[in-house]
Protein backbone atom coordinates (compact mmCIF):
# COMPACT_ATOMS: atom_id res chain seq x y z
CA UNK A 1 0.00 0.00 0.00
CA UNK A 2 2.95 2.42 1.22
CA UNK A 3 4.36 1.83 -2.67
CA UNK A 4 0.90 2.23 -4.39
CA UNK A 5 1.06 5.68 -2.61
CA UNK A 6 4.13 6.48 -3.29
CA UNK A 7 3.48 5.83 -6.99
CA UNK A 8 0.76 8.11 -6.62
CA UNK A 9 2.77 10.97 -5.10
CA UNK A 10 5.09 10.55 -8.47
CA UNK A 11 2.35 10.60 -11.21
CA UNK A 12 1.17 13.54 -9.46
CA UNK A 13 4.33 15.39 -8.38
CA UNK A 14 4.71 17.30 -11.95
CA UNK A 15 0.90 17.57 -12.57
CA UNK A 16 1.21 19.36 -16.12
CA UNK A 17 3.69 17.13 -17.64
CA UNK A 18 2.03 14.51 -16.34
CA UNK A 19 -1.65 15.92 -17.57
CA UNK A 20 0.25 16.31 -21.27
CA UNK A 21 1.19 13.01 -21.18
CA UNK A 22 -1.75 11.15 -20.42
CA UNK A 23 -3.74 13.58 -22.92
CA UNK A 24 -1.43 12.85 -25.72
CA UNK A 25 -1.90 9.08 -24.90
CA UNK A 26 -5.56 9.43 -24.19
CA UNK A 27 -6.50 11.44 -27.72
CA UNK A 28 -4.27 8.81 -29.84
CA UNK A 29 -6.48 5.92 -28.33
CA UNK A 30 -9.38 7.22 -28.75
CA UNK A 31 -7.89 7.86 -32.66
CA UNK A 32 -7.46 4.06 -32.56
CA UNK A 33 -10.59 2.94 -31.12
CA UNK A 34 -12.80 4.73 -33.21
CA UNK A 35 -10.63 2.51 -36.10
CA UNK A 36 -11.01 -1.03 -34.43
CA UNK A 37 -14.31 0.18 -33.79
CA UNK A 38 -15.42 0.13 -37.54
CA UNK A 39 -13.39 -2.81 -37.98
CA UNK A 40 -15.44 -4.54 -35.45
CA UNK A 41 -18.55 -3.26 -36.86
CA UNK A 42 -17.72 -4.45 -40.50
CA UNK A 43 -17.27 -7.59 -38.96
CA UNK A 44 -20.41 -8.04 -37.10
CA UNK A 45 -22.68 -6.86 -39.63
CA UNK A 46 -21.40 -9.22 -42.25
CA UNK A 47 -21.90 -11.86 -39.42
CA UNK A 48 -25.51 -10.79 -38.45
CA UNK A 49 -26.44 -10.67 -42.52
CA UNK A 50 -25.10 -14.08 -42.77
CA UNK A 51 -26.94 -15.30 -40.37
CA UNK A 52 -30.53 -14.59 -42.77
CA UNK A 53 -29.26 -16.41 -45.76
CA UNK A 54 -30.00 -13.50 -48.31
CA UNK A 55 -28.48 -12.54 -51.69
CA UNK A 56 -28.19 -9.28 -53.49
CA UNK A 57 -28.20 -8.94 -57.28
CA UNK A 58 -26.52 -6.55 -59.13
CA UNK A 59 -25.46 -4.71 -62.25
CA UNK A 60 -22.19 -6.55 -63.27
CA UNK A 61 -20.73 -2.98 -63.43
CA UNK A 62 -21.86 -2.11 -59.86
CA UNK A 63 -24.11 0.36 -58.73
CA UNK A 64 -23.69 2.61 -61.76
CA UNK A 65 -25.68 -0.38 -64.14
CA UNK A 66 -28.92 -1.43 -64.09
CA UNK A 67 -31.07 -4.05 -63.14
CA UNK A 68 -34.33 -4.19 -64.63
CA UNK A 69 -37.64 -4.37 -62.64
CA UNK A 70 -38.42 -7.12 -64.47
CA UNK A 71 -35.59 -9.50 -63.09
CA UNK A 72 -37.77 -9.72 -60.14
CA UNK A 73 -40.37 -11.95 -60.64
CA UNK A 74 -37.47 -14.12 -62.87
CA UNK A 75 -35.82 -14.81 -59.28
CA UNK A 76 -38.96 -14.90 -57.85
CA UNK A 77 -39.01 -18.07 -59.99
CA UNK A 78 -35.72 -19.80 -59.06
CA UNK A 79 -35.94 -22.88 -56.97
CA UNK A 80 -34.64 -22.10 -53.50
CA UNK A 81 -35.95 -18.49 -53.70
CA UNK A 82 -38.21 -18.22 -50.64
CA UNK A 83 -39.15 -14.12 -51.53
CA UNK A 84 -37.34 -11.38 -53.58
CA UNK A 85 -37.81 -7.50 -53.77
CA UNK A 86 -36.53 -4.42 -55.30
CA UNK A 87 -34.84 -2.28 -53.08
CA UNK A 88 -33.66 0.68 -54.95
CA UNK A 89 -31.75 3.59 -52.80
CA UNK A 90 -33.63 7.07 -52.80
CA UNK A 91 -31.17 9.32 -51.54
CA UNK A 92 -33.80 12.23 -51.55
CA UNK A 93 -33.57 15.71 -49.03
CA UNK A 94 -36.68 16.15 -46.49
CA UNK A 95 -37.73 19.54 -46.37
CA UNK A 96 -34.66 21.32 -46.20
CA UNK A 97 -32.28 18.27 -44.78
CA UNK A 98 -30.07 16.58 -47.12
CA UNK A 99 -30.15 13.00 -47.11
CA UNK A 100 -31.07 12.96 -43.75
CA UNK A 101 -32.07 9.10 -43.51
CA UNK A 102 -32.16 6.41 -45.67
CA UNK A 103 -34.79 5.56 -47.86
CA UNK A 104 -35.57 2.47 -50.10
CA UNK A 105 -37.94 1.75 -53.10
CA UNK A 106 -39.30 -1.79 -52.30
CA UNK A 107 -42.44 -4.09 -52.85
CA UNK A 108 -44.57 -3.98 -49.89
CA UNK A 109 -45.78 -7.73 -50.78
CA UNK A 110 -42.88 -9.61 -49.82
CA UNK A 111 -40.63 -6.89 -48.02
CA UNK A 112 -41.01 -8.34 -44.69
CA UNK A 113 -40.29 -11.77 -46.03
CA UNK A 114 -37.14 -11.04 -47.20
CA UNK A 115 -36.46 -9.01 -44.10
CA UNK A 116 -37.60 -11.71 -42.08
CA UNK A 117 -35.91 -10.45 -38.86
CA UNK A 118 -37.87 -6.87 -39.05
CA UNK A 119 -41.24 -7.33 -37.40
CA UNK A 120 -44.91 -4.96 -38.16
CA UNK A 121 -48.40 -4.74 -36.64
CA UNK A 122 -50.41 -6.63 -39.34
CA UNK A 123 -52.62 -3.94 -39.54
CA UNK A 124 -50.39 -1.56 -40.13
CA UNK A 125 -48.26 -3.26 -43.19
CA UNK A 126 -51.87 -3.84 -44.68
CA UNK A 127 -52.67 -0.52 -44.96
CA UNK A 128 -49.23 0.43 -46.54
CA UNK A 129 -49.90 -2.22 -48.79
CA UNK A 130 -53.40 -0.42 -49.83
CA UNK A 131 -51.67 3.04 -50.07
CA UNK A 132 -49.74 3.75 -53.03
CA UNK A 133 -48.08 6.81 -51.35
CA UNK A 134 -48.00 4.77 -48.24
CA UNK A 135 -44.13 4.22 -46.13
CA UNK A 136 -43.12 2.56 -43.87
CA UNK A 137 -39.90 3.68 -40.86
CA UNK A 138 -38.24 2.18 -38.42
CA UNK A 139 -39.87 3.05 -35.16
CA UNK A 140 -36.50 4.95 -33.73
CA UNK A 141 -36.69 6.94 -36.73
CA UNK A 142 -40.10 7.63 -36.29
CA UNK A 143 -40.08 8.47 -32.33
CA UNK A 144 -36.96 10.68 -33.25
CA UNK A 145 -38.69 12.76 -35.44
CA UNK A 146 -42.02 12.55 -33.86
CA UNK A 147 -43.99 11.20 -36.77
CA UNK A 148 -46.94 9.95 -36.12
CA UNK A 149 -49.29 7.57 -38.65
CA UNK A 150 -51.04 9.94 -41.15
CA UNK A 151 -48.16 12.22 -41.41
CA UNK A 152 -47.10 13.60 -44.87
CA UNK A 153 -43.52 13.07 -45.35
CA UNK A 154 -42.18 14.71 -48.86
CA UNK A 155 -38.94 14.06 -50.31
CA UNK A 156 -37.33 15.83 -53.58
CA UNK A 157 -35.10 13.36 -55.27
CA UNK A 158 -31.43 14.23 -56.10
CA UNK A 159 -30.17 11.12 -58.38
CA UNK A 160 -33.61 10.69 -59.60
CA UNK A 161 -35.16 13.78 -60.54
CA UNK A 162 -38.91 13.49 -58.93
CA UNK A 163 -40.72 14.34 -55.88
CA UNK A 164 -42.50 12.22 -53.39
CA UNK A 165 -45.19 12.86 -51.36
CA UNK A 166 -45.17 10.26 -48.94
CA UNK A 167 -47.77 9.36 -45.84
CA UNK A 168 -46.33 7.26 -42.61
CA UNK A 169 -48.80 4.43 -42.61
CA UNK A 170 -46.78 2.21 -40.32
CA UNK A 171 -43.70 1.74 -37.80
CA UNK A 172 -41.35 -1.71 -37.89
CA UNK A 173 -38.90 -3.30 -35.41
CA UNK A 174 -35.73 -4.28 -36.49
CA UNK A 175 -32.83 -5.86 -34.35
CA UNK A 176 -30.19 -2.47 -35.20
CA UNK A 177 -31.51 0.71 -35.57
CA UNK A 178 -31.57 0.98 -39.76
CA UNK A 179 -32.61 4.74 -39.95
CA UNK A 180 -34.38 3.78 -42.97
CA UNK A 181 -37.57 4.50 -44.79
CA UNK A 182 -39.11 1.71 -47.32
CA UNK A 183 -41.98 3.37 -49.69
CA UNK A 184 -43.31 1.53 -52.77
CA UNK A 185 -41.31 1.29 -56.05
CA UNK A 186 -44.18 1.32 -58.23
CA UNK A 187 -44.97 4.73 -57.20
CA UNK A 188 -41.91 6.45 -57.77
CA UNK A 189 -41.50 4.41 -60.91
CA UNK A 190 -44.59 6.18 -62.29
CA UNK A 191 -43.48 9.35 -61.91
CA UNK A 192 -40.45 8.53 -63.69
CA UNK A 193 -42.42 7.36 -66.54
CA UNK A 194 -44.52 10.19 -66.76
CA UNK A 195 -41.12 12.35 -67.21
CA UNK A 196 -39.67 9.78 -70.14
CA UNK A 197 -36.71 9.28 -67.60
CA UNK A 198 -34.36 6.93 -68.37
CA UNK A 199 -33.86 5.93 -64.68
CA UNK A 200 -37.73 3.94 -65.32
CA UNK A 201 -38.09 0.75 -64.61
CA UNK A 202 -34.49 -0.27 -62.56
CA UNK A 203 -34.82 -1.99 -59.35
CA UNK A 204 -31.42 -0.47 -58.47
CA UNK A 205 -30.52 -4.05 -56.68
CA UNK A 206 -32.64 -7.20 -55.59
CA UNK A 207 -32.32 -8.73 -52.12
CA UNK A 208 -33.78 -12.26 -52.35
CA UNK A 209 -34.25 -14.78 -49.38
CA UNK A 210 -33.24 -18.50 -50.00
CA UNK A 211 -34.15 -21.38 -48.19
CA UNK A 212 -31.20 -21.98 -46.32
CA UNK A 213 -27.42 -21.20 -46.13
CA UNK A 214 -26.35 -24.45 -48.41
CA UNK A 215 -28.07 -23.67 -51.78
CA UNK A 216 -26.85 -20.03 -51.61
CA UNK A 217 -24.00 -20.63 -53.82
CA UNK A 218 -26.02 -22.56 -56.67
CA UNK A 219 -29.00 -20.17 -56.79
CA UNK A 220 -26.03 -17.23 -57.14
CA UNK A 221 -24.72 -18.99 -60.08
CA UNK A 222 -27.81 -19.62 -61.56
CA UNK A 223 -28.91 -15.99 -61.58
CA UNK A 224 -25.81 -14.79 -62.92
CA UNK A 225 -26.27 -17.48 -65.30
CA UNK A 226 -29.72 -16.80 -66.55
CA UNK A 227 -28.84 -13.05 -66.94
CA UNK A 228 -25.31 -13.56 -68.67
CA UNK A 229 -26.51 -12.91 -72.32
CA UNK A 230 -28.87 -10.13 -71.60
CA UNK A 231 -28.01 -6.27 -71.69
CA UNK A 232 -27.67 -6.55 -68.27
CA UNK A 233 -25.87 -9.02 -66.56
CA UNK A 234 -25.66 -9.66 -63.08
CA UNK A 235 -23.63 -9.98 -60.35
CA UNK A 236 -25.20 -12.20 -56.83
CA UNK A 237 -23.43 -12.60 -53.71
CA UNK A 238 -24.27 -13.09 -50.15
CA UNK A 239 -25.61 -9.94 -48.06
CA UNK A 240 -22.55 -10.56 -46.00
CA UNK A 241 -20.54 -10.22 -48.70
CA UNK A 242 -22.00 -6.91 -50.00
CA UNK A 243 -21.58 -5.71 -46.94
CA UNK A 244 -17.96 -5.83 -46.93
CA UNK A 245 -18.13 -4.77 -50.26
CA UNK A 246 -18.58 -1.24 -48.91
CA UNK A 247 -14.92 -1.62 -47.25
CA UNK A 248 -13.46 -2.64 -49.74
CA UNK A 249 -13.92 0.19 -52.28
CA UNK A 250 -12.02 1.79 -49.36
CA UNK A 251 -9.18 -0.51 -50.15
CA UNK A 252 -8.10 -3.19 -47.79
CA UNK A 253 -8.43 -0.51 -45.14
CA UNK A 254 -8.19 -3.40 -42.22
CA UNK A 255 -4.46 -3.49 -42.96
CA UNK A 256 -4.24 0.55 -42.84
CA UNK A 257 -5.92 0.80 -39.82
CA UNK A 258 -3.39 -1.85 -38.37
CA UNK A 259 -0.28 -0.19 -39.88
CA UNK A 260 -1.67 3.19 -38.36
CA UNK A 261 -2.09 1.54 -34.91
CA UNK A 262 1.06 0.36 -34.80
CA UNK A 263 2.88 3.78 -35.62
CA UNK A 264 0.48 5.17 -33.02
CA UNK A 265 1.65 2.80 -30.51
CA UNK A 266 5.11 3.35 -31.42
CA UNK A 267 4.57 7.10 -31.17
CA UNK A 268 2.87 6.89 -27.78
CA UNK A 269 5.94 4.88 -26.78
CA UNK A 270 8.61 7.27 -27.62
CA UNK A 271 6.40 10.36 -25.88
CA UNK A 272 5.62 8.62 -22.61
CA UNK A 273 9.43 7.20 -22.51
CA UNK A 274 10.64 10.66 -23.02
CA UNK A 275 8.40 11.52 -20.35
CA UNK A 276 9.53 9.19 -17.88
CA UNK A 277 13.21 9.54 -18.61
CA UNK A 278 12.95 13.31 -17.51
CA UNK A 279 10.60 12.21 -14.36
CA UNK A 280 13.87 9.93 -13.46
CA UNK A 281 16.58 12.46 -14.62
CA UNK A 282 15.44 14.66 -11.96
CA UNK A 283 15.00 11.82 -9.40
CA UNK A 284 18.37 10.11 -9.81
CA UNK A 285 19.41 11.76 -5.94
CA UNK A 286 15.74 10.64 -4.80
CA UNK A 287 16.12 7.16 -6.10
CA UNK A 288 19.70 7.23 -4.63
CA UNK A 289 18.45 8.15 -1.17
CA UNK A 290 16.03 5.68 -1.30
CA UNK A 291 18.18 2.69 -2.44
CA UNK A 292 20.75 3.93 1.08
CA UNK A 293 17.51 3.09 2.90
CA UNK A 294 17.01 0.35 1.89
CA UNK A 295 14.90 -0.12 -1.04
CA UNK A 296 15.94 -2.89 -3.28
CA UNK A 297 16.49 -3.14 -6.72
CA UNK A 298 13.11 -4.73 -7.46
CA UNK A 299 11.50 -3.05 -5.18
CA UNK A 300 12.46 0.37 -7.17
CA UNK A 301 12.08 -1.14 -10.49
CA UNK A 302 8.30 -1.32 -9.35
CA UNK A 303 8.07 1.97 -9.11
CA UNK A 304 8.93 3.65 -12.08
CA UNK A 305 7.15 1.10 -13.72
CA UNK A 306 4.04 1.32 -11.83
CA UNK A 307 4.25 5.05 -12.31
CA UNK A 308 4.59 4.90 -16.09
CA UNK A 309 1.66 2.18 -16.13
CA UNK A 310 -0.27 4.33 -13.55
CA UNK A 311 0.04 7.42 -16.64
CA UNK A 312 -0.06 4.97 -19.53
CA UNK A 313 -3.56 3.36 -17.79
CA UNK A 314 -5.04 6.88 -17.39
CA UNK A 315 -4.55 7.82 -20.91
CA UNK A 316 -5.78 4.57 -22.17
CA UNK A 317 -9.12 4.75 -19.68
CA UNK A 318 -9.48 8.63 -21.00
CA UNK A 319 -8.85 7.45 -24.65
CA UNK A 320 -11.21 4.69 -24.79
CA UNK A 321 -13.96 6.44 -23.19
CA UNK A 322 -13.66 9.33 -25.77
CA UNK A 323 -13.52 6.97 -28.58
CA UNK A 324 -16.62 5.14 -27.28
CA UNK A 325 -18.57 8.19 -26.93
CA UNK A 326 -17.90 9.09 -30.31
CA UNK A 327 -18.80 5.78 -32.16
CA UNK A 328 -22.26 5.97 -29.98
CA UNK A 329 -22.09 9.53 -31.27
CA UNK A 330 -21.82 8.06 -35.09
CA UNK A 331 -24.89 5.91 -34.27
CA UNK A 332 -26.86 8.41 -32.69
CA UNK A 333 -26.40 10.74 -35.97
CA UNK A 334 -25.71 8.15 -38.88
CA UNK A 335 -27.26 4.87 -37.90
CA UNK A 336 -28.13 3.73 -41.71
CA UNK A 337 -24.07 3.88 -42.17
CA UNK A 338 -23.19 2.92 -38.65
CA UNK A 339 -25.78 0.86 -37.16
CA UNK A 340 -24.48 -0.94 -34.45
CA UNK A 341 -24.08 1.05 -31.11
CA UNK A 342 -21.16 0.49 -28.55
CA UNK A 343 -22.88 -1.51 -26.04
CA UNK A 344 -23.71 -4.17 -29.18
CA UNK A 345 -20.04 -4.08 -30.23
CA UNK A 346 -18.84 -4.35 -26.70
CA UNK A 347 -16.48 -7.42 -26.36
CA UNK A 348 -12.59 -8.18 -26.06
CA UNK A 349 -11.27 -5.32 -28.51
CA UNK A 350 -12.18 -3.18 -25.81
CA UNK A 351 -9.82 -5.09 -23.45
CA UNK A 352 -7.36 -5.08 -26.16
CA UNK A 353 -7.26 -1.25 -26.21
CA UNK A 354 -6.46 -1.42 -22.61
CA UNK A 355 -3.91 -3.79 -22.78
CA UNK A 356 -2.19 -1.59 -25.52
CA UNK A 357 -2.35 0.84 -23.16
CA UNK A 358 -0.89 -0.84 -20.58
CA UNK A 359 1.96 -2.18 -22.71
CA UNK A 360 3.10 1.27 -23.59
CA UNK A 361 3.28 2.24 -20.09
CA UNK A 362 5.86 -1.22 -19.68
CA UNK A 363 7.52 0.26 -22.85
CA UNK A 364 8.18 3.33 -21.44
CA UNK A 365 9.39 2.76 -17.98
CA UNK A 366 11.00 -0.61 -18.86
CA UNK A 367 14.22 1.58 -19.34
CA UNK A 368 14.50 4.29 -17.26
CA UNK A 369 13.42 1.69 -14.22
CA UNK A 370 16.29 -0.32 -15.31
CA UNK A 371 18.55 2.40 -15.24
CA UNK A 372 16.84 3.57 -11.59
CA UNK A 373 17.39 0.07 -10.23
CA UNK A 374 20.84 -0.09 -11.70
CA UNK A 375 21.86 2.58 -9.86
CA UNK A 376 24.72 3.56 -7.49
CA UNK A 377 23.87 5.19 -4.38
CA UNK A 378 27.74 6.99 -4.39
CA UNK A 379 27.04 7.48 -8.18
CA UNK A 380 23.34 9.03 -7.28
CA UNK A 381 24.42 11.12 -4.15
CA UNK A 382 27.02 12.84 -6.31
CA UNK A 383 25.07 14.03 -9.23
CA UNK A 384 23.86 17.26 -8.74
CA UNK A 385 20.48 18.26 -10.73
Amino acid sequence: MKLLTYIWRNVTRNKLRSLLTILSIGFSLALMTVLYGYMVMQDAWALEASRHHRIVVMNIQGFSGRVPIAYVDRVRKIDGIVAAIPYSWFGGNYKDEQMPFAQFGTDAAQAFDVMSEFSIVPEQLAAWREDRQGCVVDRRLAAKRNWKIGERIPLKGTFYPVELDLVLRGTYDTPQNTDSLWFHLDYMDEKLKQLSSEAQGNAGTIFAKTTDGDVMARVAADIDSRFSSSDNPTRTQSEAAFAKMFSDMLGNIQAYIRNIGLAVVFSLSLVAANAMAMSMRERITEVAVLKAIGFSRGRVMTMVLGEACAIAAFGGLLGIGMGCVFLELIHRVSSQFFPLSITEMAGFWLVYMALVAMGIGFVSGIVPATRAASLSVVDGLRRVV
